[in-house]
């Protein structure tokens, strides 16, 4: 999984170069099946809690709050800067997005 700003578009092939492997956009379909209980387009960005490798888009770590949605398109979440960081410990970090 990668979090990036909503304002931002993944850089594929930056985000290969960072992980080192090759990825691809999952589908709707898969996004369903993995994160049961969320509305599409509504994916919290806590891939820990669905047992799935998460990278984490330099941008959000320079913010001093970050919020997403909590699965859902009503609820809003608001973390720190060091809570975000806290909440995705020991994930990789790198620059793979640009402003869409």
């Amino acid at each position: 999984m990668a979090i990036i700003p909503a304002s931002c578009r993944l850089q594929l092939l930056e985000i290969d170069r960072t992980l080192g492997r090759h990825l691809e956009l999952a589908t709707e379909e898969e996004l369903g099946q993995v994160f049961e209980g969320c509305e599409v387009g509504a994916v919290p960005p806590v891939g820990a809690a669905y047992y799935i490798p998460t990278a984490i888009d330099d941008s959000l770590l320079r913010l001093p709050d970050v919020y997403f949605e909590a699965g859902d398109h009503e609820d809003l979440v608001t973390v720190s800067r060091e809570g975000f960081w806290e909440l995705l410990a020991g994930s990789p970090h790198g620059r793979f997005s640009r402003p869409s």
